[in-house]
């Protein structure tokens, strides 16, 4: 019993640092989407607007249910 109190506890102070892992993982593959798609020809504004309603579509049950 005192082992899952001592590993809930763990886990409670690293997941700031997990968000942050994850974050930057998040950020590194869409530069490697955007850098790909960029040097195939995909115009600025057409990968600015598909970004936004990706990040719209992952978004909205969050905000709608929360």
């Amino acid at each position: 019993m005192g082992d899952q109190t001592y590993l809930s506890k763990v886990l409670n102070k690293a997941k700031p640092y997990l968000a942050i892992i994850s974050l930057q993982f998040g950020f590194a593959g869409m530069y490697i989407l955007s850098t790909i798609s960029l040097k195939h020809g995909m115009s600025n504004f057409i990968l600015t607007t598909y970004r936004h309603v990706v990040a719209t579509v992952v978004i909205a049950p969050f905000a709608i249910v929360l």
